[in-house]
């Protein structure tokens, strides 16, 4: 992870948890910077951290094997895999829309420590209504394009060899569909292959939390890095440290003993 260079002494957040909750790589990157005086800003990501599921987010991308992994034993994590999840809360900031009726506040990216094998299930689930018509498609254009069995294709009807293309492409995606679907059905067994089942994603909906984009499931992006920045990447030991307004009356306790041991 990328050293964090924060060089703003002045600022109200410097070395408090919510500083440490947004985990910018620099000051000048912080989107908080000229905020820093708002007294709302230290509420609004304790309330983040009370909207967190058992573990924290930060449990899904430290963990050392498969978090889509169902069964034992857990395969080796290779990548991760995202999505990103919105909250309503807190209202001050719920002021965008992201292609829904329902506005946004907390943004935070769900990074599932992934294996090879769940990443394949799921690229080929994914992609299997395209790659069949390809495949169809492929198979049928010899056919087309021959002179001599194009010409005999046209006796039926001058459009058939255009026809037979488009019911490849139209059959090949209803195929693809369908044996996704079954290959789904089988993967489910041994994996998460809807993430909105996975127990910290349940428990992230029942505390308000849905999809950026839709209800739906999830699309998931692949990456070999996580993301290190912004809110909902920092380490699970982050969300461990007291509150601004608990460190406070702290500091303050410890400075009155050592006055007084001096």
């Amino acid at each position: 992870m990328e050293q964090r260079n924060l060089t703003d002494t002045e600022c109200a957040l410097y070395g408090t948890k919510s500083c440490a909750l947004l985990n910018m790589s620099g000051c000048e990157q912080c989107p908080l910077k000229g905020r820093i005086a708002d007294p709302a800003i230290h509420d609004d990501l304790k309330l983040f951290c009370e909207l967190q599921p058992e573990g924290t987010v930060a449990k899904l991308f430290e963990s050392e094997t498969c978090t889509l992994c169902k069964t034992e034993p857990k395969g080796k994590a290779e990548c991760f895999a995202v999505f990103d999840m919105a909250h309503t809360e807190p209202k001050q900031l719920a002021k965008r829309k992201w292609f829904s009726r329902q506005t946004t506040g907390f943004m935070v990216p769900l990074q599932f420590a992934c294996c090879k094998k769940c990443r394949l299930r799921i690229l080929l689930s994914s992609y299997l209504p395209l790659i069949v018509p390809i495949v169809l498609t492929i198979c049928i254009l010899p056919f087309v394009m021959n002179e001599h069995l194009a010409q005999g294709l046209r006796k039926i009807a001058g459009w058939f060899p255009f026809a037979l293309v488009l019911i490849a492409i139209a059959g090949g995606y209803g195929i693809g569909k369908l044996l996704s679907h079954l290959y789904r059905r089988k993967s489910e067994a041994v994996m998460y292959v809807d993430v909105r089942t996975h127990p910290i994603v349940a428990e992230m909906t029942e505390k308000g939390w849905r999809p950026l984009f839709n209800d739906r499931q999830p699309h998931l992006a692949f990456t070999k890095h996580r993301i290190d920045k912004g809110l909902g990447s920092a380490p699970s030991s982050v969300y461990r440290m007291p509150d601004a307004d608990e460190a406070e009356p702290a500091a303050e306790e410890n400075a009155a003993e050592d006055k007084i041991s001096d």
